[in-house]
């Protein structure tokens, strides 16, 4: 089984025009996996022949902007190159992360409107639980 990394960006918490905030795309067994999601993912993301639709799974490492601040704009781009009619293929994000990750995603979505058109669930490393987010918004 083959392996490749793509780093989106390195740049930490003071990214340049030529370095992003931080995220790394692992790409193996026809799996994109997405590490950390940085301002900026999004557009370098496009820079790279890798699709944002293809990634399956975010980890995000802790709860620093550099490291999460771009990620309700790339679940919302991954949402506005959906479509709805076809619900039933889509395939789930599981998205890994520290406590309140959860908490600053339903907050970050729930203020902007924003309404993501596939499921994404959403696993804390400190309790392990699948949630649906796109469920408990509506509460």
């Amino acid at each position: 089984m083959s392996m490749d990394m793509t780093f989106l960006g390195t740049g930490s918490a003071y990214p340049s025009p030529h370095r992003g905030a931080s995220a790394v795309v692992l790409r193996t067994g026809g799996e994109c996996w997405l590490f950390d999601c940085g301002e900026g993912t999004q557009t370098q993301l496009m820079k790279s022949q890798i699709r944002a639709g293809r990634i399956t799974k975010v980890f995000i490492s802790h709860l620093h902007g550099d490291h999460l601040f771009g990620l309700p704009g790339f679940l919302c781009t991954v949402s506005l190159n959906t479509n709805p009619d076809i619900q039933q293929s889509l395939k789930c994000v599981d998205i890994y992360g520290p406590l309140g990750l959860r908490k600053f995603l339903r907050v970050t979505l729930g203020l902007t409107g924003s309404q993501l058109l596939f499921p994404y669930a959403g696993r804390s490393k400190a309790s392990i639980l699948l949630l649906n987010f796109r469920t408990e918004l509506k509460t």
